[in-house]
């Protein structure tokens, strides 16, 4: 048997103490193994075919570790689209750093034989971190494992490849749930709001009139779907060290992320200079990064309502239904 790991870095004290006393968090049984939450198994430096130095050991050994044991005839693929649809459905519910970066597979003797480059290097480089500001203090908690795996029936309907991308039989949702990981995940990280702006387009724009496709009108459904008075950042904890953000309502906030779309997908300057941070200041202080931030927020929360729903994922994956709901 083989064992595939997703390693998570943001787990509670409780989350860690609940694991260590109760067992491995169950996810999911499917015909390639069960994908448990669990401690990582002990893995002895410089040994297996990609040897791990023993910072990087060490590094491991603090997380925790998305599970899949599996037999030599299964795909390794198949197994990591499995763990990967897990880590999906906890970022949605709590999103934290290092999504999805940190992969390896043990040999049957528990040595690695593969490893992601961000495993290799663990502990002993930086490396990326692809996270927002608010979730600087987040921490994955039971309770958001509990809701993660309410949702991971639909994750997993979403995110299917037994059809290609373009006859998804979820293809609205599918797309916006491939813009959201994308938006945690590509490298260089400019582009990453376009990205999530492309993903509320994906769900919320008629697939059958021309006339419902723009950002009014996406804006005017989003508000419909979340509440036009929601406040985004009302919906996160912020860090109590971080401050200058504005609390604005989504009937303020939707229609500049989408001037801020436009703006990265027509090669245009950012629309005010004013949205830009002040030198020297905080980074969060920037209006243009307070919207990134709440176009993150207002994917995902749109995400978990659909996803969380099921006769709102049918609704959102049918063209007729979307434009009657709305």
């Amino acid at each position: 048997m083989k064992t595939q790991l997703i390693l998570l870095r943001d787990c509670s004290r409780e989350l860690v103490a609940a694991v260590a006393q109760h067992g491995p968090f169950l996810f999911a049984t499917t015909p390639v193994g069960s994908v448990y939450l669990r401690n990582p198994p002990a893995i002895a430096p410089g040994v297996g075919r990609v040897p791990l130095m023993s910072e990087s050991v060490r590094e491991i050994e603090r997380s925790m570790a998305l599970s899949c044991e599996c037999g030599d005839d299964v795909s390794f693929d198949v197994v990591r689209h499995e763990l990967q649809q897990v880590a999906v459905a906890i970022q949605l519910v709590k999103p934290s750093r290092l999504f999805l970066e940190l992969w390896l597979q043990l040999d049957g003797d528990g040595e690695p034989e593969y490893a992601d480059r961000s495993v290799r290097d663990f502990g002993i480089l930086s490396g990326p971190e692809l996270y927002l500001q608010y979730q600087q203090h987040n921490t994955v908690e039971e309770v958001d494992l509990n809701r993660a795996l309410g949702l991971l029936p639909r994750v997993a309907k979403a995110l299917d490849r037994s059809t290609g991308s373009w006859e998804h039989l979820a293809l609205p949702i599918h797309r916006a749930m491939i813009f959201f990981c994308q938006g945690y995940t590509v490298r260089p990280d400019d582009p990453i709001q376009f990205l999530w702006a492309a993903g509320l387009d994906c769900l919320y724009a008629s697939k059958l009139d021309r006339k419902k496709q723009g950002s009014r009108e996406i804006c005017s459904r989003m508000g419909k779907l979340l509440g036009a008075g929601m406040k985004p950042y009302d919906e996160v904890s912020l860090p109590t060290h971080q401050e200058g953000r504005k609390k604005l309502p989504i009937e303020v906030v939707a229609p500049d992320i989408f001037k801020l779309r436009n703006a990265f997908a027509h090669g245009l300057p950012i629309p005010d200079a004013n949205w830009l941070g002040a030198l020297g200041r905080p980074l969060q202080e920037g209006y243009a990064y307070q919207l990134l931030e709440q176009t993150e927020i207002l994917l995902r929360l749109s995400l978990l309502k659909i996803l969380e729903d099921q006769r709102l994922f049918e609704t959102f994956t049918d063209g007729a239904k979307l434009d009657s709901y709305f």
